[in-house]
């Protein structure tokens, strides 16, 4: 068995993967990745490792964006309506 550490934010990036992609869990989807870095799938470069994370942190500040514009629109109408 191994054991590593999340922050809590990995841990809800990563639970959102799972979601996403149908995984079971956070522990399978660390296996498959393990066994495809064993196997030679998956790419050792740093800076393949460091776009993915970028390209992760965007998805989630679009995200908040698009939630904190959702929340503006709502006042923006209850405040016209009222």
């Amino acid at each position: 068995m191994i054991s590593f550490r999340l922050s809590p934010e990995d841990y809800d990036r990563f639970a959102r993967v799972c979601a996403d992609r149908g995984v079971r869990s956070i522990s399978d989807m660390a296996r498959v990745a393990l066994q495809k870095l064993v196997a030679g799938d998956a790419e050792l470069d740093p800076v393949s490792f460091q776009v993915h994370d970028l390209r992760n942190r965007i998805k989630i500040v679009a995200n908040e964006v698009e939630r904190l514009a959702e929340i503006v629109e709502g006042r923006k109408a209850a405040k016209a309506s009222g």
